[in-house]
């Protein structure tokens, strides 16, 4: 029995439907996409808008398909072409947050330097900066403070280390080929 990749809705309840596959290695849910045409009367209506990838239980059934198959998808060519379709329609981008800098900042001194503010030492690093892969599109920074305190002959002394880092989201392209891969490849396996 083969078990395809096929186009399906939820139920009518917004369930998964029972048809799809269990095996533990097969997908559902995935690459969801309008089932109904804008401008158009709607040709599936709520839960059952949305159109997914999954792996079936078996073929269909010449004589009909139950209430939510859509259609299968047949080749490994077909599955990009609809990923890439789905994926350019809905804006697929990929974004990876990386750490593009860091400084450190260490003030150290006595109790009384740091009661005064008289006598305390700063020395901050030159930020160490990084790069990251494709466009630029938010940046973030964040502090953290860690304090040290010793006491030495009855003497206390602080030291405060102040760490910022900017973190950098980037946006890179969708890579709709090695997507098609991923689930084609899952596809067969279940079907081996």
């Amino acid at each position: 029995m083969s078990q395809p990749v096929i186009k399906y809705t939820l139920t009518k309840q917004g369930r998964q439907p029972e048809w799809l596959s269990s095996d533990s290695r097969s997908f559902k849910g995935q690459h969801g996409t309008s089932a109904n045409k804008a401008g158009k009367l709607p040709r599936f209506g709520a839960p059952q808008d949305t159109i997914f990838l999954g792996i079936g239980a078996g073929d269909a059934d010449s004589d009909g398909t139950p209430d939510g198959y859509v259609g299968t998808i047949g080749s490994k060519t077909d599955l990009q072409t609809y990923i890439t379709e789905v994926g350019t329609a809905n804006g697929y981008k990929v974004l990876t947050n990386t750490v593009t800098g860091v400084q450190t900042s260490i003030t150290t001194g006595d109790d009384d330097a740091w009661f005064t503010g008289v006598g305390l030492s700063t020395t901050t690093t030159d930020k160490v900066t990084f790069s990251g892969t494709g466009t630029a599109v938010e940046v973030n920074t964040s502090t953290s403070t860690s304090k040290t305190i010793v006491t030495t002959d009855g003497a206390e002394s602080r030291t405060d280390t102040v760490t910022t880092t900017e973190t950098t989201t980037f946006e890179t392209a969708y890579d709709y080929a090695t997507e098609a891969t991923r689930l084609w490849d899952i596809y067969e396996a279940v079907n081996s």
